[in-house]
């Protein structure tokens, strides 16, 4: 019975929480949700495969170890209310929250820092298990005059004059001492690649080089065992070569791409090992690569940059964050993280150049209500099977035959992503199609998969895992072949991912496994 409570209420919550959400916040009217009816994809019998189980959320402060992050960014402007997100995202099992420093917020007389703010933020995150890492960035309209926000969003105190000048490395030093011994990783200024993020200048890969110098210099004078590193919207490109050639890589800890696509995997892994090669041939061989921000939006305005097809979408939402976490571990990404934690809806959102009414909703959480959105449980399933005791494996192989089925047009490869991962020791098998999420893919239910990698009893008892909804069900077609391979039949194929692995790799995640003869 508790199942199909779970299920109607997460259901009618997603549903509420649109209603609540379209009530409260004024926008154009929106295409439906296809996206949705793929997601629906388990909730009736699927060839034959029976549920035995669920995915079951573990807070944060019981996972010792993890790369997941979420962005707490823009408190610097009061777009959303922290005290309501400290429980919930402890939900989740997420470990880190990039977190924006806020010099205008923090020095609002000249000369006087309160960081009353940014202690309430931080130590709320720490006291649940949630370790805040800093975005140090953009201006002061003490020091500053025309800038487009109160904020001084993206303006640069080096073309300020020397006050302002001065009177940053001041707040700098200040920020260091008073958060050593709580923060350690410190992240310098945000998209600089950016002309709006770099005002009022154009944006300039040497004078970025300056800027992380001058401040990573102070941060580690106040705090030696600092970790410094830098970061640029996108992955690869003109800018960062630049910036790389010029000698970042001797400078910083690490290096953090920001990768907005609407599809995670197109590229990615090529771009990451061209920056990976990048960094070693230019004194950056100890540098580490995190992906620092990337997100897709429930719901889109018109005309957004990422060109959605279906503006409304919980369920697309949920499965991109699925696609964009595993992409990030396929490319061994030290770190990664989804923007944002809840919707900024409580006022118009202000950036560097321009005010939106309406924003683009990627929280992972309703503005205005703070429900609980799908993208939220996919992210507490995710948590809960990829922490720490999950790492990527080079020695298993995995290959989807889709039974003479032809993948769509718009898939970044017309072959599944098919990836390995050990839990403990146990191999875990990630496959899915890499369609667009928002062509409302209804999946294959009857594909093959044959496993390489294991061990004589390294299925004793296989399951196959649901990441977006937690199902957890038994997989019965599973028959070693002569060569010591495992081919599983009647598998579904989805365009987010699912895992084959032993019920031994779920240990301590799961409730209400049915009893097994």
């Amino acid at each position: 019975m508790w199942k199909w409570r779970f299920w109607i209420v997460l259901f009618l919550g997603i549903g509420m929480g649109s209603l609540n959400v379209k009530a409260q916040e004024s926008g154009p009217p929106v295409k439906g949700d296809p996206g949705l009816a793929a997601a629906n994809l388990f909730d009736g019998a699927l060839s034959g495969l029976e549920k035995i189980g669920q995915l079951k959320a573990v807070p944060s402060g019981r996972i010792a170890k993890s790369n997941i992050s979420i962005g707490f960014e823009c408190l610097d402007r009061f777009m959303f209310d922290p005290a309501k997100c400290y429980d919930k995202l402890a939900e989740t099992g997420t470990k880190w929250a990039r977190c924006q420093t806020g010099w205008s917020r923090c020095e609002t007389v000249k000369g006087t820092y309160d960081f009353k703010w940014l202690d309430d933020v931080v130590d709320n995150l720490r006291r649940r298990g949630v370790q805040p890492w800093f975005n140090v960035g953009f201006g002061n309209t003490l020091y500053m005059t025309n800038t487009f926000t109160a904020a001084a969003v993206g303006c640069v105190p080096f073309d300020y004059g020397d006050e302002a000048r001065q009177a940053w490395q001041s707040y700098i030093r200040a920020l260091s001492r008073h958060f050593k011994g709580r923060v350690t990783c410190w992240e310098i200024w945000n998209e600089p690649n950016i002309d709006a993020f770099w005002a009022p200048k154009k944006a300039d890969p040497l004078a970025y080089l300056e800027l992380i110098r001058l401040t990573g210099g102070i941060i580690r004078e106040e705090i030696p065992d600092a970790k410094v590193g830098a970061c640029l919207s996108g992955v690869l490109n003109d800018y960062v070569k630049r910036l790389i050639k010029a000698g970042v890589g001797k400078e910083i800890d690490f290096f953090a791409v920001h990768a907005y696509s609407v599809q995670p995997e197109q590229g990615y892994l090529n771009e990451i090992a061209t920056l990976r090669r990048l960094f070693d041939e230019n004194g950056g061989k100890e540098v580490r690569l995190w992906q620092g921000e990337s997100g897709f939006a429930s719901w889109f305005p018109p005309n957004h940059w990422l060109h959605p097809t279906v503006m409304e979408s919980e369920a697309n939402q949920a499965k991109w964050l699925l696609r964009r976490f595993i992409t990030d571990a396929r490319a061994g990404m030290e770190l990664s993280s989804f923007f944002q934690m809840v919707d900024m809806t409580a006022r118009p959102y202000s950036m560097a150049k321009t005010t939106q009414a309406n924003p683009a909703r990627h929280g992972i959480l309703h503005g205005n209500t703070y429900e609980r959105k799908l993208s939220f449980h996919a992210l507490s399933h995710y948590n809960a099977l990829f922490d720490g005791d999950t790492v990527p494996a080079t020695n298993l192989s995995m290959t989807v035959d889709m039974g003479g089925a032809v993948a769509p047009t718009n898939c970044v490869s017309r072959l599944p992503v098919a990836a390995g991962f050990f839990r403990k020791g146990v191999p875990l098998y990630v496959y899915y199609l890499t369609v667009d999420v928002q062509t409302g893919y209804a999946g294959l239910s009857n594909v093959q998969a044959m496993v390489t990698g294991v061990r004589e009893n390294g299925f004793r008892d296989p399951v196959l895992v649901d990441l977006l909804k937690g199902g957890v069900y038994a997989v019965k077609d599973a028959v070693r072949t002569d060569q010591g391979c495992v081919r599983f039949s009647g598998l579904p194929l989805t365009d987010y991912p699912l895992v084959i692995t032993d019920r031994a790799a779920l240990a301590g995640r799961t409730e209400a496994f049915a009893a097994r003869e």
